[in-house]
């Protein structure tokens, strides 16, 4: 039986550098630990600064002198070098021809001093150079509204939407699988990529799916627990996180996918690329679309709360193509389409029937 997790969102730096499933996903991260320590952060923003010190101590705390290279050692013995002659010339006014020969040949039983002080000190260099080396978690938040490209480190690019966040590590090797998690609104365009003759996979794991592609460009949209999938080129494999690893759904070009967090099935049709991804193009593109479902879309992406009079107004449905620079002429067009009054206080808007 599995031991239950502590509630984190209690603890402080120690407790988390003392924990041991911390402690296995700092220094032995895998897709399982990746998913859950990412989904805390999302839902502990909070903790963030803690999390980040907890896993620099752990890297420092995890160092070996051997692990670094010869030219690193040896630079490190340089800088120690200069320094211990500098400090000897200021003294002195005269430079020793072997330092630390000399310092430690002229104090007996100090020597061990200074071997346990150089010990120290290379413990120290040693892991703020390895610390560098490490791969590192990149976390990219956008703000409600924004768009922002990021380029991951095969060369794909990701453009994410509105108040969706990325996470990645910022070295990839050309023998593991490319891996990145997705809470919001992307648009992959993935690289193909070749390794020992086999093509290196491209993973989006998100809380309803992951998905699998070899080089393509895909939507992927993850909001509530529920996620979709639109599939412009290419070839796409879905799973479920908690299913078997044989349990895989192929995607054709042109088909949509989705799946909620209530329901066991993937749901797979054909549909409209463009209703999906016209955002890309800084585009609202509806098709007979209710306006509770337009309305879900602005407060996904731009923090906007909109309150219908009756659930009869939130059925109306939309078809129309409209820039989405500009909030305001969407709302203008759907007051005059169905006669509505249109009240807004900061990001509170309310629809009515006109009287």
């Amino acid at each position: 039986m599995n031991t239950p997790l502590p509630d984190y969102s209690q603890f402080s730096i120690n407790e988390f550098v003392l924990d041991e499933p911390f402690r296995q996903w700092v220094l032995q991260p895998d897709e399982q630990s990746m998913t859950f320590w990412h989904s805390f952060m999302l839902k502990h923003p909070e903790k963030q600064a803690s999390i980040d010190e907890a896993t620099s101590l752990l890297l420092h705390l995890n160092i070996r002198f051997h692990d670094l290279n010869s030219a690193s050692q040896e630079r490190i013995w340089q800088v120690l070098d200069q320094t211990f002659d500098e400090q000897q010339a200021e003294r002195t006014n005269v430079r020793p021809l072997s330092g630390w020969q000399r310092f430690i040949g002229q104090r007996p039983g100090f020597g061990w001093q200074v071997a346990a002080s150089i010990t120290g000190f290379l413990l120290i260099a040693g892991g703020m150079i390895y610390y560098q080396l490490l791969p590192k978690e990149q976390r990219i938040h956008t703000a409600f509204g924004e768009n922002r490209t990021v380029t991951l480190p095969d060369g794909s690019t990701v453009l994410l939407n509105g108040n969706t966040t990325l996470t990645y590590t910022n070295s990839w090797t050309d023998d593991k699988s490319r891996e990145v998690w997705l809470d919001g609104e992307g648009y992959f365009t993935v690289t193909k990529k070749k390794h020992l003759g086999g093509r290196v996979k491209f993973i989006t794991h998100t809380a309803g799916l992951d998905i699998t592609v070899l080089g393509t460009q895909f939507n992927v949209n993850t909001r509530r627990g529920s996620t979709a999938v639109t599939l412009v080129e290419g070839r796409v494999q879905l799973s479920k996180p908690d299913e078997p690893a044989g349990k895989i759904i192929e995607m054709k070009p042109g088909q949509f996918a989705a799946a909620k967090p209530t329901i066991e099935a993937v749901e797979i049709r054909e549909e409209k690329p463009q209703l999906h991804t016209s955002w890309v193009e800084h585009q609202f593109v509806f098709d007979n679309t209710a306006l509770s479902d337009i309305a879900q879309q602005l407060n996904d992406t731009y923090g906007l709360d909109i309150v219908f009079e009756d659930n009869e107004l939130a059925n109306r449905r939309f078809t129309g193509n409209l820039s989405n620079q500009s909030i305001e002429t969407l709302l203008t067009t759907l007051s005059l389409t169905f006669d509505l009054s249109v009240h807004r206080t900061g990001n509170h808007i309310s629809l009515r029937h006109n009287p």
